[in-house]
């Protein structure tokens, strides 16, 4: 039997309460966190579909190879599309939608996409540049709504003045204990404190102070906006609720609006902001502190 009409002959029959928690249940299947990523997994599969006007085989293997590899050229990382791709597949399992995931050309499309992010890896490492962050976060303004403006810009200003590594920036599978909490950000009148509890080859707590900044993209301005605009959380969930693949796939989107040519990555605002302390004349040991490097390894961040 169809199961349109095993779902009519269910409803008919007085099981429509069960049938709603069914769907209640299955909304509470994953974290509100994850859901969110899935929502926007699913308006970027729409989107792409009314982009290319594919209405009657939007669910099909073809669709799916068609999207993956436009992502792939918008300079997404393949982590990154197989969380898209994990989105896409809840909604299809959750609205009895079948398709196939496990099609073996689009197995070779996520394994090409991945060899060809390791070569790109192995290219010189780039650093953002003030010019870029400005960029980057007026791209974040156009692309998003402004609740998710607000939190792309407090990301990046942030992870480029205080040098932030990606772990600190977002949630990691490995190193959970690195990202940065509520109780981390103390704010000031005129400053900024972070403090940092577990870093890579951390020494124990590390304390850093940023100064707001006269240009557009100052770090204090867009931490403010947003903290006041998430409101009151408890002091020890994440500063910001996403995962490193989540916060890489909305630089590569902002780069992508905005037109920046350089490779980047989220280790580049480390880089880049070490590189604009260093023209900014800060000495060495000052730049040291505030990067957290316990040896003369940020030598190597520094471009001139």
């Amino acid at each position: 039997m169809p199961q349109s009409k095993l779902h009519s002959m269910f409803f008919c029959s007085g099981l429509d309460e069960l049938h709603t928690e069914v769907e209640n249940l299955i909304s509470l299947s994953v974290a509100p966190t994850t859901r969110k990523a899935y929502d926007s997994a699913m308006r970027s599969f729409n989107e792409f579909c009314s982009q290319h006007k594919i209405i009657k085989d939007k669910y099909s293997t073809t669709t799916l190879e068609l999207f993956v590899t436009s992502l792939a050229q918008k300079g997404i990382q393949s982590g990154s599309i197989r969380s898209i791709l994990s989105g896409i597949r809840h909604y299809c399992i959750s609205h009895s939608i079948d398709l196939n995931f496990g099609n073996p050309r689009l197995a070779l499309i996520l394994k090409g996409i991945q060899r060809s992010n390791s070569r790109q890896q192995n290219r010189p490492k780039n650093a953002v540049r003030i010019h870029h962050l400005k960029r980057i976060c007026s791209a974040a303004s156009v692309i998003f709504d402004s609740d998710l403006a607000c939190k792309v810009k407090a990301i990046f200003t942030l992870s480029f003045f205080a040098m932030r590594r990606p772990s600190e920036v977002a949630h990691t599978a490995t190193t959970p204990q690195h990202q940065l909490k509520r109780s981390s950000i103390i704010m000031k009148a005129n400053s900024v404190k972070i403090k940092f509890s577990s870093f890579k080859h951390s020494q124990g707590d590390c304390t850093v102070k940023i100064l707001p900044q006269s240009f557009e993209v100052c770090p204090w301005r867009h931490l403010q906006e947003y903290l006041v605009r998430t409101g009151c959380k408890a002091i020890n969930d994440p500063l910001f609720d996403c995962s490193v693949n989540e916060a890489a796939s909305l630089l590569s989107q902002c780069i992508v609006h905005a037109g920046v040519k350089s490779r980047l990555t989220l280790h580049s605002f480390r880089r880049g902001g070490a590189t604009w302390y260093s023209e900014q004349g800060v000495t060495d040991a000052k730049l040291k502190a505030l990067g957290r490097w316990n040896s003369n390894a940020y030598l190597k961040y520094v471009k001139p």
